[in-house]
């Protein structure tokens, strides 16, 4: 079974051990690919326009970098052999989740006077980056290796 994100691309068996683990590893890469690219996007802000700017940077990647964490935990928070129909619940509500909590950090940063809009938005736009840095990380561990036996 091989995986698109956190979310196996079949759900006709249960999931094992070493299947929820493989996802928890490519949503920790993502979540790194995020905050990396989040950081470059707030030094950058904080070196051209100064430390409100880079201030709001950090702001946007960390609503992005926090909704992500949210939906893979909704998502992987169960074990090995766990219902495909429950799995698959899961991902919604995360979805769902996100999406609400995503859009209300937004209003919220959007209606303070001490936020500039374009800092927030440009670091939270380059977390969107993350997902195709974390699915290159991760690309070479979805083959189960074998140390000492010859192929």
């Amino acid at each position: 079974m091989t995986w698109l994100f956190c979310c196996p691309d079949e759900l006709s068996e249960a999931l094992s051990n070493a299947e929820i683990q493989q996802g928890r590893r490519q949503a920790l890469a993502v979540v790194l690919g995020q905050a990396v690219l989040g950081a470059i996007v707030a030094i950058a802000c904080l070196a051209v326009w100064g430390s409100r700017a880079g201030a709001s940077a950090l702001l946007g990647a960390g609503i992005g970098i926090t909704a992500t964490s949210l939906m893979a935990f909704a998502m992987l928070r169960h074990g090995g052999n766990a219902d495909p129909q429950r799995v698959a619940w899961s991902f919604f509500t995360g979805w769902v989740v996100k999406i609400f909590f995503t859009l209300a950090l937004l209003v919220v940063a959007f209606r303070s006077k001490s936020v500039d809009a374009a800092p927030l938005l440009a670091a939270y736009v380059a977390t969107f980056f993350g997902y195709g840095i974390g699915a290159a990380r991760s690309r070479g561990h979805t083959k189960k290796r074998t140390f000492g036996v010859a192929d």
